[in-house]
């Protein structure tokens, strides 16, 4: 049965003994801790690359059953590195890529900070992070989604058992004038579908999936 832990939602039923879990967009540890609470036993690769996010995730001192990973997760050119956009002002972070140009809209923004930061491909998780399954991905990245289910290959996504993913909508148009504009014609449900998992729209900024064996 499906529960929603924070924003995203888990079905704890699915989750075999000693699970492995991915937060790609980790961004202040919040899901983490609630996740390490919840499920015994688990390994937890909290994925993040802000550098106030970061900051505050080495300070909480997280068990040993925790990782911390300060790099980028996208498909394309992944040995290269990534600009990153972080936004100063807001009460979130930034953005791998591209500007957010909607949000500079916002009463709060106070402007941008750019800088390099390092790339993980989608592909090469297993190997870097030295696990053979992913028993939940939750991926809330900031427009990058369509560009990593692009790259996703079959054998990849047939290693995870849930995907949380945001679909994250508003930032569409952004996305035209940006590195990922390759990616904003991509259909997250069916490209999801075609991977192998069966999809859900579970909230009107997210897409549940499960890979059936």
């Amino acid at each position: 049965m499906l529960e929603k832990i924070d924003l995203h939602y888990i079905d704890f039923a699915r989750i075999r003994n000693n699970p492995v879990i991915v937060d790609a967009g980790a961004c202040k540890g919040k899901y983490v801790e609630m996740l390490n609470e919840r499920i015994y036993g688990c390994r937890i690769f909290a994925i993040e690359c802000d550098r106030d996010n970061l900051e505050i995730l080495r300070g909480k001192k997280f068990p040993p059953n925790v990782k911390i990973c300060s790099k980028a997760l996208v498909g394309i050119k992944p040995k290269k590195n990534f600009i990153y956009h972080q936004y100063i002002g807001l009460p979130y972070s930034g953005t791998v890529g591209y500007e957010k140009e909607y949000i500079k809209k916002h009463r709060d923004y106070a402007g941008v900070i750019k800088y390099s930061v390092r790339a993980l491909g989608i592909n090469d998780m297993f190997s870097e992070f030295g696990i053979k399954k992913i028993d939940y991905l939750k991926m809330n990245i900031e427009g990058m989604e369509r560009e990593i289910l692009a790259a996703m290959t079959k054998k990849t996504a047939s290693r995870i058992s849930q995907i949380s993913l945001s679909i994250h909508t508003k930032i569409k148009d952004d996305l035209n004038c940006s590195p990922l504009k390759a990616s904003t014609e991509i259909n997250i449900r069916g490209r999801m579908e075609e991977l192998g998992f069966k999809v859900q729209k579970v909230d009107r900024r997210l897409f549940y999936g499960t890979m059936e064996v």
